[in-house]
């Protein structure tokens, strides 16, 4: 009895020990675990695809229920947050009723939620569909790994989860191009109904081949406090962010109703301003409960005794800031090519292909690259590639230019995501006790889960901004006689970040001067997304500081190599790394003139500045941020290379 419960807690599930120790060896998958490998593969694949898939479809999606920008970043960030808010919970959860139960349970909600957003009539029941969606997510996606876990041993399980993780890149990578398929060729439905057969085969699959395991912790108990705050926390900061594009950042611009409940324009602040403060109160409060909690013995939600370890720390928040910026950037360079440049869905989601080749080939060479240079370098050498590309693309991005010129941006992009991403993720898992390797990992993805959410609203913000600002300054110099009926139009499809999008109805409401309005709208959306892009470069960039603040955990060599070398060869080091250092220095430099030239010469993006964050404006007028990054950036670099 008590060798058949130990076979059932270390994951021996197939064929007894003699046959596990054997494959263990040899590092060869029996047949059995290739049907579970398979099993889980097809549920990562799923859950994966659905981060990307629906991007591509959004144009689309937005004509038919002719909704607005907005929306459109509900239908996005939306799977994203619940997602990532649920992971941790039920990471444990299924440790402690069942891997297999909670891994079934999870694939069943997801398709069911994948049902109501292909049926969906209007964008309510959109996000109920995609609010299970990512409920299911939660539940299966911590499952997957624990049950692969618990299969596989010794070499096997290096080559199980090399599986694993492709099938998740290439899931990734398909995403865009099979939304791109079905909504050019069928339907964008099918990019929900695709999970359906998928799921159905995947619960098959484990309800045959994937035995029941469990680890019941006699310390953990749900916290169902701590699983309330995070995700009111995120949700009132999330609500904030997006609704505030029409309901206004800090006054009331419009008034909110519904249900009966009503905010009118008379009130002091806006709703979502009081959202976003209530927000950040819970999440505060969220912080302190779960300190208090792990005092007290009980196992937290999130441990955040973990951030005393420096790379675990500015790891996670390097994760968390890049998710901003490359989920936010695909978002809308998606719906500038099927709106401004009028490729179809297909064609949108082939645009990215460069960008998925370049990860494919870049991801291995960073390991390579990691033995040799350090980790932590490859991660900064990633995220400057990332924000150059980005930087670029806001200024190649434009009406005229052919969507060709974005192919080797995206292939720098695409290179900089590969030498990164991993590494990241590497770093954050090295820098903490491998005890608590599960904790870090399920942190690891929720914070990259709840980065692309907000990544998505805030770049989506931008992106909205813009179109208002630039579309009224464009329509009010206009000469041509749109008639009040006109001005009327384009004045709420600016207002209201082009609702319903450009759809026959709104072409043929102009006539001949169609041609007149759709330059206004395109020069808009076009504005809108060169600053989205530069947007996101700058969350990019701010990761790539903070990876510097990680420390390298490349293995010492002191016993290996004579202190002559070592000397040598730490002086050497120390040469490049300062180079490095002055590289990114000067870098970034540019960047903030770049900036402050732009804003010096763009009335627009003064116009922002002075009614949103001022003080921003104030430092980027007459270069004067410039010069204080210069200045200290300078003493810096003094102290940490010449002084120290």
């Amino acid at each position: 009895m008590s060798e058949k419960l130990q076979g059932r807690e270390s994951g021996q599930n197939w064929e007894g020990s003699a046959g596990q120790a054997a494959q263990a060896e040899s590092g060869k998958i029996q047949p059995k675990q290739l049907l579970i490998l398979l099993v889980l593969s097809l549920s990562l694949a799923i859950i994966v695809i659905d981060a990307t898939i629906v991007i591509v479809a959004l144009p689309q999606i937005q004509r038919d229920f002719n909704i607005t920008l907005k929306d459109l970043e509900w239908i996005t960030s939306l799977y994203a947050l619940i997602f990532g808010s649920f992971l941790l919970s039920w990471g444990k959860l299924s440790d402690e009723y069942g891997r297999k139960l909670i891994f079934m349970a999870g694939i069943s909600t997801f398709i069911v939620g994948s049902i109501i957003d292909g049926f969906s009539l209007n964008l309510s029941q959109m996000l109920v569909g995609r609010v299970i969606q990512g409920f299911g997510a939660a539940m299966a996606s911590p499952s997957t790994l624990s049950i692969l876990t618990t299969t596989f041993t010794g070499k096997s399980r290096n080559v199980a989860f090399g599986i694993w993780g492709a099938t998740a890149g290439a899931a990734a990578v398909l995403g865009p191009v099979l939304g791109g398929y079905f909504t050019t060729y069928i339907s964008w439905r099918w990019a929900f109904f695709i999970n359906i057969p998928i799921g159905i085969a995947a619960l098959a699959g484990a309800a045959f081949v994937i035995k029941e395991t469990r680890f019941k912790d006699p310390k953990y108990t749900t916290d169902y406090a701590g699983l309330v705050l995070i995700t009111a926390g995120l949700a009132s900061v999330l609500f904030g962010l997006i609704e505030a594009q029409t309901y206004g950042w800090v006054f009331p611009s419009q008034e909110f109703s519904v249900d009966g409940f009503s905010w009118p324009t008379s009130y002091p602040i806006s709703l979502p301003l009081l959202s976003i403060i209530v927000g950040i109160i819970l999440l505060a409060i969220f912080t302190l409960y779960e300190i208090r909690r792990a005092r007290k013995g009980r196992v937290p939600l999130f441990d955040f005794s973990l951030l005393k370890y420096k790379g675990f720390r500015y790891g996670l928040f390097t994760v968390t800031i890049v998710a901003m910026g490359e989920f936010g950037a695909v978002f809308i360079i998606s719906i500038f090519l099927q709106t401004v440049k009028g490729l179809s869905a297909i064609d949108a989601g082939l645009t990215f292909l460069p960008m998925a080749i370049s990860v494919f080939i870049f991801a291995p060479i960073a390991g390579i690259l990691a033995t040799r240079f350090g980790p932590k370098w490859i991660i900064t050498t990633g995220m400057v590639l990332e924000a150059t590309a980005l930087f670029s693309m806001s200024q190649i991005v434009s009406i005229s230019n052919p969507v060709y010129y974005l192919y080797p941006i995206l292939v720098i992009y695409g290179a900089g995501v590969g030498l990164a991403i991993s590494q990241v993720t590497s770093t954050v898992l090295m820098s903490i006790p491998w005890q608590k390797a599960g904790v870090g990992s399920g942190a690891n993805n929720t914070v990259r889960q709840i980065g692309s959410a907000f990544g998505i609203a805030v770049i989506g913000a931008i992106l909205v901004a813009q179109i208002s600002a630039v579309g009224q300054a464009e329509l009010a110099a206009s000469t041509v006689n749109f008639g009040q009926m006109g001005i009327a139009t384009l004045k709420a499809a600016f207002n209201s970040g082009l609702w319903g999008g450009i759809d026959p109805s709104l072409i043929a409401s102009f006539g001949t001067n169609w041609l007149a309005a759709r330059g206004i709208i395109f020069d808009a959306l076009t504005q809108g997304t060169r600053w989205a892009a530069f947007t996101a470069g700058i969350f990019v960039s701010m990761g790539a500081l903070s990876s510097l603040l990680i420390p390298d955990p490349r293995p010492k060599q002191q016993n290996k190599v004579a202190p002559k070398v070592m000397v040598e060869e730490s002086q050497a080091v120390g040469k490049t790394l300062g180079a490095i250092v002055i590289g990114q220095f000067l870098a970034i430099l540019g960047l903030s003139a770049a900036l402050s030239s732009e804003y010096q010469s763009n009335p627009f993006m003064q116009q922002w500045f002075s009614s949103y964050a001022w003080p921003l404006g104030y430092l980027l007028g007459n270069y004067l941020g410039s010069m204080m990054i210069g200045i200290i950036g300078t003493i810096l670099i003094l102290w940490r290379l010449v002084i120290r």
